[in-house]
């Protein structure tokens, strides 16, 4: 159950928006969550938004075994010349266990160069599981260009152990002309000393967003290495994420994607490449999307699975 639980992760990860580490959100829909308070610091944006998703896989196995992950996410922003909050509030049912997070990012611009944030998310898993992510940042906006940096102590409690480990994020990106573009890296620091342990890990990403006339691209890739367990062993993952949104009039849309990940854990392999569809309105400043995501082929430690994930979104942009 607990690989098919890590399964289920990926799908709901594959089907979630673009994540923005170092530069703000900058698409058309304009409810793409911030990855990072980094982000945050350059945001000047105001919403609300909720969206309901659920995400079904099954083994092609004899017997079957199935899963089933739905989520209720409400989340927005607010934004001045000199603040920006973002909030995010996800509960989650997988086959009865509740799975709560609440998070919080707030920065403050200094001035037009610089800007520092703090954030904050806490993941509750049922019965007794809390773990939560304590991240400061800031960032520096020369001309188009913005370099970022943040340190988190990422802690973890299970109800019986507790250890936590830090994590640093370094990147760059730029927002102008239509096309917006970042690229860094992300330290898992190793930690030993602890009751519950964590391996040193070192995650490569880079993302862009490009509007030509009527349509956006948007695409992003990493690559995570390191070791398994601090016992050793080896870990890798990468992800590779596409979609091009088409404008229909001048209120519809379809936004065509594919996702492939790969993750090894010291050779237990997992594999998954998904296509998906949304279809939208956006007009009155009301953003509205239905999507599917479909799993073209799974595998997990040699077993075969197959899924499908729909969601509902709808944002309101002040």
């Amino acid at each position: 159950m607990k690989k098919m639980t890590g399964i289920i992760a990926m799908a709901v990860l594959s089907s979630a928006a673009f994540a923005n580490t170092i530069v703000p959100e900058t698409s058309r829909d304009g409810k793409t969550k911030n990855a990072s308070v980094i982000a945050t610091t350059g945001q000047m944006r105001t919403f609300v938004a909720g969206e309901y998703n659920s995400t079904d896989l099954e083994t092609d196995t004899t017997p079957a075994i199935k899963d089933e992950v739905t989520n209720m996410n409400l989340y927005g922003a607010w934004s001045n010349k000199m603040f920006s909050v973002e909030a995010d509030l996800n509960m989650a049912d997988d086959n009865d266990t509740d799975v709560n997070t609440y998070g919080v990012q707030a920065a403050y611009r200094i001035n037009k160069q610089f800007g520092l944030g703090l954030g904050y998310t806490m993941v509750d898993t049922d019965p007794n599981s809390e773990d939560t992510t304590l991240e400061i940042a800031g960032s520096y906006n020369m001309n188009d260009l913005v370099i970022g940096a943040s340190f988190a102590i990422v802690s973890n409690d299970n109800g019986t152990v507790d250890g936590s480990h830090n994590r640093l994020t370094l990147g760059v990106g730029s927002n102008a002309n239509n096309m917006s573009w970042e690229a860094g890296l992300v330290f898992d620091l190793e930690e030993k000393d602890d009751d519950i342990t964590s391996a040193s890990r070192t995650k490569l990403f880079a993302g862009a967003t490009k509007v030509i006339n009527n349509i956006e691209f948007d695409g992003d890739i990493t690559y995570t290495t390191g070791d398994n367990t601090v016992a050793g062993g080896d870990y890798t993952k990468y992800t590779i994420d596409f979609d091009a949104e088409f404008l229909v009039g001048k209120m519809f849309y379809i936004t065509p994607g594919l996702a492939y990940s790969n993750e090894d854990e010291d050779g237990a392999e997992t594999t998954k490449f998904d296509l998906s569809a949304d279809f939208g309105y956006r007009a009155n400043k009301i953003d509205a999307t239905f999507g599917i995501d479909y799993t073209v082929a799974g595998e997990s430690s040699n077993v075969d699975f197959d899924g499908m994930a729909w969601k509902v979104n709808v944002a309101y942009n002040f």
